[in-house]
């Protein structure tokens, strides 16, 4: 019963004469990591899913960034760029002696025209709701993501204080009640669920022209469990549900003619029991200093890792390094490969960076500078690793006003978003590297 009233949510935003007009909104949904077989595979419980696939397009699999991870991934979903141009490099900025535990939750640290930019300019409004790097966003309507520092579980504290004023508590009276550390908290489904009648509301109450809504509790599910937890897939299950209200909400605002829903994801998921830490080599080899001076050092990111030098031009230690790396004994060796600066260039990774390094499915990088290099490590799930490995594949629907349906792609990239949105909505947008997948859209 609960399966079939999860699929009648999808099936009545699809009754009646639905696409029958351009689309003036766009509902784009971002589930953190998911995979294509979440909608692919009949056996996972994502009917809402699966009925957006069948009546609209969809792609086998969408390709991340490098590294693969969180932030980068949806920074370049609303520009239209990689990392290189838009400057989000990493889910935290990199810091050589250890950050101060702030991420880079502020939309200044993009630097790239965006969607929400493109969208203001155009006349149009917009809404967020825990979509990353969306403090400060040009919004009409903001619930951004933010925690404090010390508390990550806390997803409501900081974001109140970012939102866009009343509008928090607008939510509570009408649509919530109050919302709370224990209600907005990664480690519970009912922080997506929470995130879904937001975005519901906001969307019923304010018909925002471009609405972003992010999930974030399958990420938590397979960083904890690995692919193919127990938790994982109660975690899509809740995400699906969470869609189904928004679809249905979509439905009862009478705008279901005119409004595109676009789910995406924005890395994948592979599991891993061991852990690789570059620094030590550097450590031990004088080539990376704890204090003033520090001299280089490699940045993981969960399945890469990549080098910084104080001195860019310090040519010669870069080439002790590469010894370094290749003389290591092949029971190291072999656990990962060298990406040159032209390969990172092609890749649009960060500029800064002179080399990295890009692990296999099982082995992740870490960040410590004493004791073994390679230890191993309760299981569990990380991302990261080089985009092309299929394990970092995620996925990518679209259905609704002015996409084609029945259309299957083969491959899409995360960059793709932005310039497909701004042709869905008709406004006009250069993104750098992204392409509008013309095939998708209604002529």
């Amino acid at each position: 019963m609960k399966r079939i009233l999860l699929l009648s949510l999808a099936l009545s935003f699809f009754s009646s004469n639905t696409y029958a007009q351009s689309s003036r909104h766009v509902v784009l949904i971002s589930i953190d990591g998911l995979r294509p077989e979440m909608y692919l595979d009949t056996t996972w419980p994502s009917p809402n899913l699966r009925e957006l696939m069948k009546r609209g397009s969809y792609a086998l699999h969408m390709k991340s960034v490098f590294p693969s991870y969180t932030y980068p991934s949806h920074a370049s979903m609303v520009t239209g760029a990689y990392p290189a141009t838009h400057q989000v490099c990493y889910n935290a900025p990199f810091a050589p002696l250890g950050g101060d535990g702030r991420w880079n939750w502020e939309t200044s640290n993009i630097k790239a025209r965006t969607i929400w930019d493109a969208a203001k300019e155009a006349g149009l409004t917009s809404a967020i709701v825990e979509w990353p790097v969306s403090v400060g966003a040009p919004v009409t309507w903001n619930l951004p993501e933010i925690w404090p520092v010390k508390d990550g579980d806390d997803r409501i504290t900081e974001s109140r204080k970012y939102a866009t004023p009343g509008l928090v508590e607008d939510i509570e009276k009408n649509a919530t009640g109050a919302l709370t550390r224990e209600n907005m908290n990664e480690s519970y489904f009912g922080f997506d669920e929470n995130a879904g009648r937001i975005a519901a509301y906001i969307f019923m109450k304010y018909k925002p022209n471009l609405l972003a809504l992010h999930f974030a509790c399958v990420d938590g599910a397979e960083h904890d469990q690995g692919r193919e937890g127990d938790s994982v897939r109660l975690a899509v299950e809740s995400a699906d549900r969470a869609i189904g209200e928004v679809l249905e909400t979509i439905k009862k605002s009478g705008l279901a003619d005119s409004t595109t829903v676009i789910i995406v994801g924005d890395h994948g998921f592979s599991d891993f029991h061991e852990i690789l830490q570059p620094n030590v080599w550097l450590k031990e080899n004088g080539l990376f200093h704890i204090g003033n001076g520090w001299g280089m050092k490699f940045q993981p990111a969960g399945g890469s890792a990549f080098l910084y030098l104080e001195n860019p031009g310090d040519t010669t230690n870069l080439v002790k390094v590469r010894t370094i790396l290749n003389q290591l004994p092949d029971s190291l060796r072999v656990k990962f490969r060298i990406i040159e600066k032209p390969e990172l260039i092609e890749m649009g990774a960060d500029r800064n960076a002179v080399m990295a390094l890009a692990t296999y499915p099982g082995t992740i990088f870490g960040g410590g500078v004493k004791g073994s290099p390679l230890f191993q490590c309760p299981e569990g799930g990380h991302h990261g690793y080089d985009p092309n490995q299929p394990e970092m594949y995620t996925g990518f629907i679209a259905a609704g006003a002015g996409i084609n349906s029945g259309v299957v792609i083969a491959e899409l990239s995360v960059v793709d978003i932005a310039p497909m949105v701004m042709a869905i909505l008709q406004i006009k947008f250069e993104a750098l590297d992204g392409r509008s997948v013309p095939q998708l859209i209604k002529k």
